[in-house]
């Protein structure tokens, strides 16, 4: 784009662009008023460059109108799908859409209250990524220490006592209460002090979860009442 160009384009086209824009391009989804103009900006950018390449004839108005109209048809700066689930074409096509996780889905009779988008998509099972790294921070332990404290970790995944342990493998039930309570140092220099009470934290996203709801069943109790 030449210096005569980018004067064209930012004296009269995008003032152009920042009126007509809030008035005639609808935000799709998560879109705000400005952002649209900057994209518009863009793409007017784009078009000037083009028509300047093919040294075709145009006027600032000219741009401006090809730009809105490429905007409420859909197209953005940075692509044009129409199949990107996320894609403002796609979005206006009605193929997709995009919700809040406040979004109200439903009514929970019992407890009184709505039932929102992110309580339905919001699992109640451990993180898989968390497990993962746990699983492989244990494998690293055992793998480099006394190899009878896998023993021990399998005993107590399956259920069985120290004591069990023990008479399974044929040990003295002291000595491996005491190879227990030496693992457990062990473990605590390995991770850190802090290792254990992660393990059992709730996370913070779960934790704001269990207070809204915790919240919403207080509200339906008082009701109740």
């Amino acid at each position: 784009m030449t210096a005569q160009a980018g004067d064209l384009l930012v004296e009269q086209i995008a003032p152009r662009l920042r009126a007509l824009v809030p008035r005639s391009v609808k935000p799709v989804g998560a879109e705000d008023t400005e952002e649209l103009v900057q994209d518009a900006i863009v793409i007017g950018a784009q078009m000037l460059h083009r028509v300047e390449q093919s040294g075709k004839k145009f006027t600032p108005g000219n741009i401006a109108y090809y730009a809105v109209l490429h905007m409420r048809s859909g197209r953005r700066s940075q692509g044009s799908s129409r199949t990107d689930t996320m894609g403002t074409g796609t979005q206006l096509d009605h193929r997709s859409a995009v919700l809040s996780f406040e979004e109200e889905v439903g009514y929970d009779p019992e407890l009184d209250a709505p039932i929102t988008l992110g309580e339905l998509l919001a699992s109640e099972h451990e993180d898989p990524a968390i497990e993962a790294a746990r699983n492989v921070d244990l494998e690293l332990f055992l793998a480099t220490h006394d190899y009878r404290y896998g023993v021990i970790i399998k005993g107590i995944a399956e259920g069985h006592s120290l004591k069990d342990t023990a008479t399974t493998q044929g040990e003295w039930y002291p000595g491996i209460w005491a190879l227990n309570q030496r693992m457990a140092e062990e473990v605590r220099e390995y991770l850190g002090e802090e290792a254990i009470a992660e393990s059992v934290r709730t996370p913070r996203w779960k934790a704001s979860i269990a207070v809204d709801r915790e919240r919403t069943a207080c509200r339906a109790e008082r009701r109740r009442r």
